[in-house]
C-alpha cells in the first residue's frame, strides 16, 4: 500500500497548488463575492451606530442615492423616482463594494502584502480613495475639510468593517474557487478522486459540501438533484453499489433535467405556490437529503442529514431575501434570475469541489490540509 504521507510529499495535491499559484482571475471572482460580503457587513455596522444614535453628521441624500441618480440621468435622461431612491442607492453600495473587493482580489493575487492587516490596510485606503478623495471630486459630497468632523472617523470605521469582512469572505472563497478548479483538472487528467467519506480526514469537508449542494435545493427544489444525477451520469461521482445508483441512470437524468427546466420557467409565475410551504419544503427536503448522501457516494446517511438541514436553512433564508429584494425592486423577475443561477451554478461548482484531493489521512498535521493556507 503507498505511503499516504510519502504520496503527500511526492506528489503535492491540486488543491494546494492551485492555491498557491496566483491566480488573477480566481482572486478577481473571489473578491467581488467577498466584497458583496464586505458591503453588507458594512452596512450592518452602519445600522448598529444608528441605534446608538451615531451618524456620520452629514446632512441630504447619501452620495449612493446621488451616484444613482447621475447616472440615471445619463443613462436615460431623468433622475431616478423617489420611490426608488433607497433601492437604487442601496444597488449602488453593493456594486461598489463588489468592483473594489474584485480589484483588491486581482491585486492581492500579485502582492500579499496588500491583504496586510487581515484587510484593515484596504478598508483604510478604501475610506482614503472613495469617501475622502472620489466622493468630493464627483461632487456626491463635501471636500473633506468642509465635511463634518464626525464623517472622518465615521468612515474610516464603516471601511475597516468592510476591509476585515471582505478579507474573511475572499479566504473562504478563494479557497473554494481553489478546490472547483481542482476538481476540474482531475476531470481533465482522468483522475477524479474516489467519494469523499464523512468519517476520517474529509469529514467535516464532506458534511460541509453535502450541507451547500442541499442549500441549493432551497433556491430551487431540482438544482441539486439534477447537478448528482449528472455527476454520477458523467461518472463524476461513483454510485454502483450504492441505493442511490439509480441517479446514473438514463432514466433519472430524463426526468430530473425536464423538471429543472420547467422549475425555471413555473416559479416565474405569479400563481406558483410559496415555496414555505409544506409540500414546498418537503420537497426540498428530500431533494437535498438525496443530493447531499449522493455527493459522497450514496452511502452516508449523515450527509443525507445535512443535505436536509441546508435545503430547510436555504429555503426560508431565500425566501426572506427575495421577498424583501423584490418589494425594494418592485420586480421579481431579477431576483428570480439571479436565484437561478446561484442555485444551478452553485450545485455544479459543489459537485465539482468534491472531487478535488482533500487531506491525507494519518499525514502530519502541518501535511494533512489542503487550501487552508
Amino acid at each position: 500500500m503507498k505511503n499516504p504521507v510519502a504520496s503527500y510529499a511526492t506528489e503535492k495535491t491540486m488543491v494546494q497548488r492551485h492555491a498557491d499559484d496566483g491566480s488573477p482571475l480566481l482572486g478577481l471572482a473571489a473578491g467581488m463575492g467577498a466584497g458583496l460580503v464586505g458591503a453588507f457587513a458594512m452596512s450592518a455596522f452602519q445600522a448598529l451606530l444608528a441605534r446608538a444614535d451615531i451618524t456620520s453628521g452629514v446632512r441630504g441624500a447619501p452620495s449612493t442615492e446621488k451616484a444613482a441618480d447621475r447616472l440615471s440621468e445619463n443613462v436615460s435622461g431623468r433622475p431616478v423616482g423617489y420611490a426608488m431612491r433607497a433601492t437604487a442607492g442601496e444597488a449602488v453600495h453593493y456594486s461598489v463594494g463588489s468592483l473594489i473587493g474584485g480589484l483588491y482580489g486581482f491585486a492581492g493575487e500579485a502582492e500579499p502584502r496588500v491583504r496586510a492587516g487581515g484587510g484593515a490596510a484596504f478598508g483604510a485606503a478604501a475610506a482614503t480613495v472613495v469617501d475622502e478623495t472620489l466622493v468630493p471630486i464627483a461632487r456626491f459630497g463635501q471636500p473633506f475639510w468642509r465635511a463634518p468632523w464626525m464623517s472622518h472617523p465615521y468612515s474610516y470605521a464603516s471601511h475597516l468593517v468592510f476591509g476585515v469582512a471582505t478579507e474573511g469572505a475572499r479566504k473562504v472563497l478563494r479557497r473554494f474557487l481553489a478546490r472547483v478548479r481542482a476538481g476540474f483538472t482531475s476531470l481533465r487528467t482522468g483522475k477524479p478522486r474516489p467519494p469523499l467519506e464523512t468519517w476520517g480526514p474529509d469529514g467535516w469537508r464532506a458534511l460541509g459540501l453535502a450541507f451547500l449542494l442541499g442549500a441549493t435545493a432551497g433556491l430551487r427544489t431540482n438544482a441539486p438533484l439534477t447537478a448528482v444525477t449528472w455527476a454520477a451520469r458523467l461518472g463524476w461521482i461513483d454510485l454502483r453499489g450504492s441505493r442511490l445508483g439509480f441517479l446514473s441512470s438514463k432514466q433519472a437524468a430524463a426526468i430530473t433535467t425536464p423538471m429543472a427546466l420547467g422549475e425555471i420557467v413555473v416559479d416565474k409565475v405569479g400563481s406558483t405556490p410559496d415555496r414555505t410551504e409544506v409540500v414546498g419544503v418537503a420537497a426540498r427536503v428530500m431533494s437535498g437529503a438525496l443530493s447531499g448522501a449522493a455527493l459522497v457516494g450514496g452511502r452516508s446517511p449523515a450527509a443525507g442529514l445535512a443535505g436536509a438541514a441546508g435545503s430547510v436553512a436555504a429555503t426560508y433564508l431565500g425566501h426572506a431575501i427575495r421577498t424583501r429584494l423584490s418589494r425594494s425592486l418592485h420586480k421579481d423577475w431579477p431576483v428570480a434570475g439571479t436565484e437561478d443561477i446561484l442555485a444551478f451554478g452553485g450545485a455544479v461548482m459543489f459537485c465539482m469541489a468534491s472531487l478535488a484531493p482533500g487531506r491525507v489521512a494519518n499525514a502530519p498535521k502541518i501535511l494533512s490540509y489542503v487550501g487552508e493556507s
